[in-house]
């Protein structure tokens, strides 16, 4: 028995060192990773702290309620616009920054362990939320914005008002207290929580930033002040006064147009903030008759404004995800289309290959045969040999011209300027239409942008012989600044706009623009000087500033 003991014991610490070697190591966070932890927790642990400590800045004598409450509405916001997955570090920061909150003298342990209660509140009603919006964008939708409110403006904060006055030991029947802390926390939940959500869905999204500039940054400070400047003024004339209540409409249409969704809802916020401040010290539309009830005036303009400001912005947010949306697919459509064109330049080059290497040389090889068996025919049928020959050897220089068209190689060794006057010389023997082609583009643009640039002349001209009817056509390419212009005229009959043909563009042009597009440049068609059409691409020069692939 002590042997079999003294066994299992080795087996046991051989398993043991086994598990230990073979345990995977702890992972160290990258500097990237930590400085998105950051980001994520710091300023919800921040907010929560300020949460526990300015209602005792704020508040006024004799009063035992705060204006606004901020933990809860925080830790909502944060959840609903963060991954469940991460839900963990946010509460954690949460938690964190609401304990922190024990270090201030003036903050008492009821609240704090009220505060607790709350946010296990906020985690099931979040938890809710996201199961039902699932994978749909938070306060988008109608349905979904209904139901926002209903549950983080009507249930959560009833709830946390009855746990509020349980934790801080408040009378089970003052309904008047109930009532006025329901209120503010509706009016806090309502304000701060789609502000944090829609902060945090356009700082995730450059497009929903395009009106964030410092110009229109300092045109708000300037209309805000001015708004203070408005409200702190003493207006005894009672004419005035519905008009201050309206003042920051104006302003916070403004803000929706220019800075989104996420620049309504902090504009709601301040203006709520500044006028319920100053409707305690009786200034402003809300601050003539007691604290009390401007506080619930000043409450209920909050609450009216902040819905209408919150369907408005619901409808903006649809319109502003379509457009990314169509923008997204813009792009994709874009690759696809670069993609295609890549791919039609290496089957151009196989062709070419196949039609150079093999097809004519079968063909030289069958004209070597055609030579030996024309020495031994007699002379009367020597000249149908040699009329064969005459044919192969035409439709021998037919298919080195289509190779040569299929795939340039004189571009890749002589350049853009040398392989366009070759082939304007080539279309000068062979067809009616005379063509001038002048080419200064200076240094070499590079081996695909060159290739872009031949392929657009040679669709353009390949338009113009088979639709313009003109007898004369000019490609010209220039540089101007840090832009090159191609300008490719005719003299024929003009080309119909698309509307007036009832058609859509034929898929030449459209070949022209994607490779316009993918140059960095544009496209223009219009009425060329010598009577026909114009097709003018410009395009900077590769080196000069990135080429953005621009969504028409």
């Amino acid at each position: 028995m002590q042997a079999s003991s003294q066994v299992s014991r080795a087996g046991s610490r051989v398993r043991g060192a086994h598990r230990a070697r073979t345990a995977p190591p702890l992972r160290v966070p990258t500097g990237t990773e930590l400085q998105h932890l950051l980001l994520r927790t710091v300023p919800l642990l921040v907010g929560c702290l300020l949460g526990q400590w300015l209602p005792y800045l704020v508040d006024l004598p004799g009063r035992s309620l705060e204006l606004f409450w901020l933990p809860g509405p925080l830790l909502l916001g944060w959840l609903l616009s963060t991954p469940v997955a991460q839900w963990r570090e946010v509460l954690a920061a949460a938690a964190a920054g609401t304990l922190l909150g024990l270090l201030v003298p003036v903050v008492a342990y009821e609240r704090v362990l009220a505060t607790v209660g709350e946010f296990v509140l906020v985690t099931a009603f979040a938890w809710g939320l996201v199961r039902w919006q699932q994978s749909r964008p938070q306060l988008e939708g109608y349905r979904d914005l209904s139901l926002f409110l209903l549950t983080a403006c009507v249930l959560l904060p009833l709830c946390a008002a009855w746990w509020h006055g349980f934790a801080n030991g408040s009378a089970p029947d003052a309904l008047q207290e109930l009532r006025a802390r329901a209120i503010c926390q509706s009016v806090s939940y309502l304000l701060i929580a789609p502000a944090v959500i829609n902060l945090g869905r356009s700082l995730r999204s450059p497009q929903r930033r395009q009106g964030w500039h410092l110009n229109a940054a300092a045109l708000a400070v300037a209309l805000l002040a001015l708004l203070t400047l408005l409200w702190t003024v003493d207006w005894r004339d009672g004419v005035v006064t519905p008009l201050l209540s309206l003042a920051p409409v104006p302003i916070l249409v403004w803000a929706l147009i220019v800075f989104g969704v996420a620049g309504a809802s902090v504009g709601v916020l301040l203006v709520a903030v500044l006028g319920t401040v100053l409707g305690q010290f009786g200034l402003g539309p809300f601050g003539f008759w007691s604290p009390e009830r401007n506080l619930l005036t000043a409450q209920a303009w909050t609450l009216c404004t902040g819905l209408a400001l919150l369907f408005l912005g619901a409808l903006s947010d649809q319109k502003m995800s379509s457009r990314i949306k169509l923008h997204k697919a813009y792009q994709r459509l874009g690759e696809v289309t670069g993609r295609m064109l890549v791919v039609q330049e290496e089957e151009r080059t196989r062709i070419a290959r196949d039609l150079h290497d093999d097809i004519n040389q079968s063909l030289a090889a069958i004209s070597i045969r055609l030579s030996s068996l024309r020495h031994q025919l007699p002379d009367r049928e020597r000249p149908i040999v040699t009329e064969l020959q005459d044919q192969l050897l035409a439709v021998s220089n037919d298919i080195r011209s289509i190779s040569h068209e299929l795939h340039p190689s004189i571009l890749r060794f002589t350049g853009l300027a040398s392989a366009l006057d070759a082939f304007c010389n080539k279309r000068n023997a062979r067809c009616s239409l005379r063509l001038c082609c002048s080419i200064d583009c200076g240094p070499r643009l590079g081996e695909d942008s060159e290739l872009s640039v031949f392929r657009i002349v040679q669709e353009a001209l390949n338009n113009v012989d088979r639709h313009a009817r003109a007898s004369v056509a000019d490609v010209r390419i220039t540089v101007h600044g840090g832009d090159v212009v191609l300008r490719v005229d005719d003299d024929g009959v003009g080309m119909p706009s698309s509307a007036s043909a009832g058609r859509a563009p034929g898929l030449g042009l459209i070949s022209m623009e994607e490779r316009a597009r993918l140059l960095g440049g544009s496209l223009q068609v219009s009425q060329s000087p010598l009577g026909g059409t114009r097709i003018e691409v410009r395009f900077p020069v590769p080196g000069t500033r990135p080429q953005a692939a621009a969504v028409q």
